[in-house]
């Protein structure tokens, strides 16, 4: 096996070269992902006690989805924004860790495709104009 060369960082301080190396913690780190907010997961470790949707049903903002039990309490899980279910990953009855994909929802507004907004030269031109007069007369 191949001995991998340590990341030598140097740093200077106070007028000082201060050279270092990243501990192993940090080079064994898994890196930072983005979360999907589409995606509804497991946030602890529990039972799904009832599904409340079917997969293609149209879902609003608030409405309740399911019920997920975890230590010995009831969690209703609700839509967090209005869409379609695309996909149920688990059934009822089925006990899961902790940040298993359960169940999968398409926003209704990311099918619709985003206008871009323009503006006019001559009114950046205003806009500039105007921060021009608020910063002479010292109002930031």
């Amino acid at each position: 096996m191949e001995a991998v060369p340590k990341q030598t960082i140097r740093i200077f301080v106070g007028g000082r070269n201060y050279e270092t190396t990243y501990t192993k913690k940090y080079e064994k780190r898994t890196p930072w992902v983005r979360p999907n907010p589409e995606e509804i997961k497991s946030f602890i470790p529990g039972t799904v006690e009832k599904i409340m949707v079917k997969t293609g049903e149209h879902v609003t903002a608030g409405q309740e989805i399911m019920i997920y039990v975890a230590m010995k309490m009831h969690n209703i899980i609700r839509a967090p924004f209005d869409g379609t279910v695309m996909s149920i990953a688990v059934e009822e009855g089925r006990k899961l860790p902790r940040g298993v994909v359960m169940m999968v929802i398409r926003r209704e507004d990311a099918a619709a495709p985003k206008k871009k907004s323009r503006i006019s030269m001559a009114s950046k031109r205003k806009m500039v104009e105007k921060r021009k007069a608020k910063r002479a007369k010292g109002k930031f």
